[in-house]
């Protein structure tokens, strides 16, 4: 179990700290006239496999925090764990309108601004609290 938790908490604070970069500099590095940049797919990626893994292991964390009697764990684990569902809903609704939605339908930009906002501030706590966990 300690090597899952560390292989997931590196993979969460990659794509989280890297997102969050990469978010940053996107108006620096790109012009965007020819399309998507490729950088974007990775992350796509990325974020396809990590989130349902967010939810799993946020999910973990939200079962023992309502079995315990610790207010502000109980808290953080459900917010953490919503956070996620909405993210890997909010992510795969507007990554399938991007190239297999049928019709005139187009990703919405502020949804994937939200989405590059919030994932980092979910997944790099997340993979810092897999780290320890596996630590200890």
């Amino acid at each position: 179990m300690v090597v899952v938790k560390r292989a997931l908490a590196v993979l969460f604070v990659l794509v989280g700290g890297g997102l969050a970069a990469h978010f940053v500099l996107d108006p620096v590095l790109y012009d965007w006239e020819g399309g998507q940049p490729a950088l974007w797919h990775v992350f796509d990626w990325a974020r396809a496999v990590s989130l349902p893994l967010a939810v799993i292991a946020t999910f973990e964390a939200k079962r023992r925090a309502d079995a315990g009697a610790d207010a502000r764990g109980y808290i953080a684990a459900n917010v953490q764990f919503y956070l996620a569902a909405a993210l890997t809903l909010l992510f795969y609704w507007n990554w399938v309108q991007v190239g297999w939605a049928a019709g005139e339908q187009q990703p919405d930009s502020q949804v994937w601004v939200f989405i590059d906002v919030v994932l980092p501030v979910v997944f790099v706590p997340l993979g810092l609290r897999l780290w320890r966990e596996a630590e200890g």
